[in-house]
């Protein structure tokens, strides 16, 4: 009896306090912020499925993979923004996307996460942070460190992050051609 109590109590302890077995309590800067995955994103605008990459501060892409806009893609390299959709390329020295645009949203969100400092434990591996336009939130996966969820109330936007693989940059995508 007293052996089934102290299991209890154990069991109690880790699930109350949010461990669960594989997974550690990660500091902010243990969170990857350089990724290659899929990311299923809701919006006021509509649910769309997308590929993003990121490679650093100013430095990811984002494709449309789902729905009527499947195709079109951004490119943010630091020193330029560039987008394409069905073989039409434009570029510019910055981004062009409205400041409503999910896609616009989610580099601004990770960007502001990798400053120094930027991001406050809420509970567990879920962590806050602010950028220009409002706060987020940012959860991450203890065992592995990569991003599970975004959220951005103050735009409406959601991101759940999955299919992580080996973030393999284009060329054309870093020197921006």
């Amino acid at each position: 009896m007293k052996r089934a109590a102290v299991l209890l109590f154990t069991f109690c302890l880790l699930f109350f306090a949010g461990c669960s077995p594989g997974q550690k309590q990660l500091k902010a800067e243990d969170i990857n912020l350089v990724f290659s995955c899929k990311a299923d994103i809701t919006t006021p605008g509509g649910k769309f499925t997308c590929a993003v990459e990121r490679a650093g501060l100013r430095s990811a892409s984002v494709e449309i993979l789902s729905g009527s806009g499947a195709g079109l893609k951004w490119y943010w390299n630091g020193d330029a923004f560039r987008q394409t959709y069905r073989g039409l390329n434009a570029e510019s020295p910055a981004c062009v996307l409205p400041g409503q645009s999910f896609a616009s949203a989610l580099v601004e969100a990770f960007d502001s996460a990798q400053q120094p400092g930027a991001l406050e434990r809420v509970d567990g591996n879920v962590f806050s942070g602010s950028m220009k336009d409002g706060t987020f939130t940012v959860s991450a996966d203890g065992g592995t460190g990569n991003v599970t969820e975004l959220s951005i109330p103050g735009r409406d936007l959601t991101a759940s992050f999955h299919d992580f693989t080996e973030p393999a940059f284009e060329s054309a995508f870093l020197t921006g051609a």
